[in-house]
């Protein structure tokens, strides 16, 4: 809707019968607006492709931009279900969310800054590191944050590759690999991009290691590496009073890359507890040197611990992160096994390759 003068105008959102007044501004989508206020808001993808922002439009009008019928069933529709992200104001309105208590409440802040370095980890995946001369970094080992550039109208998403307490003053680690047809990784690997100008956003995602004691069963695969290893380190560094196994899928060796990392992570582990790690090889050519375990994931969990009762699925969490066949088959492995849905928390890593408009 326009104003008297063709200006599109700001909007109010109140949230839970008047818990929290948002100023949703002109062209911002309602996620947007409740983020920047510091409300601890479901998310993960922010480009409707999750579901885990979706609220109930109590009343008012909205714009949807994309179609939510991909992402809610006829049910939730017709019970006045929305998604946060995708959703413009055409008039104030209200909604009812339910928001993640055990979640920081952060406000989401935009630094600028430039590439610093670029570095390669394997033939596909580089580490690339972003200073920001006035950033504060707020977010939790496992969050993710919003790049932008010039020339590029869609921001991509990328998760931090360290515990926060573990970067350097003023910078920001991420490991982003190469996507063919990615608009913003073909402009990344076709040469050096160092002092190349970007702006941050930061923190966003509901991706984080949860304050239990059960054990942790992590697996990753591709550039997925990176909220799993940040989530460690952290819990690690925490001394956390937990086992955690971690099973990093790949197809050969030369996709192998934070092998030292891991040692340092298991040297530091809590010491009355275990952290064991695995590279597990799927594509890997018979006749290789390989002496590790391969196949898929999923099943070297299954054989290799679930049968062997080493780890029971029923008292465990899972934290799954990377490419999405590889989360999905994860999922229902473990559910399957008897792990509480509520208990496994992951990141699908969408990009130009699995959707449109998601992270390239």
């Amino acid at each position: 809707m326009f104003g008297l003068f063709g200006k599109k105008q700001d909007r109010q959102a109140t949230v839970n019968s008047t818990e929290f007044v948002l100023t949703v501004k002109a062209g911002e989508n309602l996620l947007e607006a409740g983020l920047q206020a510091g409300l601890p808001w479901p998310h993960d993808c922010r480009v409707g492709s999750c579901g885990t922002c979706q609220c109930i439009l109590k009343k008012g009008k909205i714009k949807k931009t994309s179609d939510y019928t991909y992402v809610l069933t006829g049910e939730q529709l017709d019970s006045g279900m929305i998604l946060a992200c995708q959703a413009e104001l055409k008039s104030d309105i209200e909604v009812e969310v339910e928001l993640d208590d055990s979640a920081p409440a952060i406000s989401t802040r935009t630094f600028t800054g430039k590439i610093s370095r670029i570095t390669n980890l394997t033939h596909d995946i580089v580490e690339m590191v972003i200073n920001c001369e006035e950033l504060e970094h707020a977010g939790k080992a496992g969050q993710y944050a919003e790049i932008a550039i010039p020339n590029i109208k869609i921001p991509r998403s990328y998760s931090f590759a360290k515990a926060p307490s573990n970067e350097a003053l003023n910078e920001l680690s991420f490991y982003v690999r190469k996507v063919p047809g990615g608009e913003f990784t073909e402009w990344l690997f076709a040469k050096d991009r160092s002092e190349s100008s970007v702006e941050v956003s930061l923190p966003y995602g509901a991706f984080y290691r949860r304050d239990e004691k059960t054990p942790m069963i992590c697996i990753a695969g591709g550039s997925g590496m990176s909220a799993i290893k940040a989530v460690l380190e952290q819990a690690a560094i925490d001394k956390v009073e937990r086992d955690a196994l971690y099973l990093f899928g790949a197809r050969t060796q030369e996709d192998l890359y934070c092998l030292n990392e891991m040692q340092e992570i298991k040297d530091s582990w809590n010491k009355d507890f275990s952290f064991e790690y695995a590279s597990v090889l799927n594509l890997e050519p018979e006749d290789s040197d390989w002496q590790g375990p391969r196949g898929l994931v999923t099943e070297y969990l299954k054989e290799a611990y679930i049968e062997k009762s080493i780890f029971d699925m029923k008292s465990c969490q899972g934290y799954l992160c990377g490419p999405p066949p590889m989360i999905d088959a994860a999922v229902a492995m473990l559910k399957g096994e008897g792990m509480s849905d509520d208990q496994i928390f992951f990141d699908k890593f969408l990009d130009a390759s699995s959707m449109p408009k998601g992270r390239g």
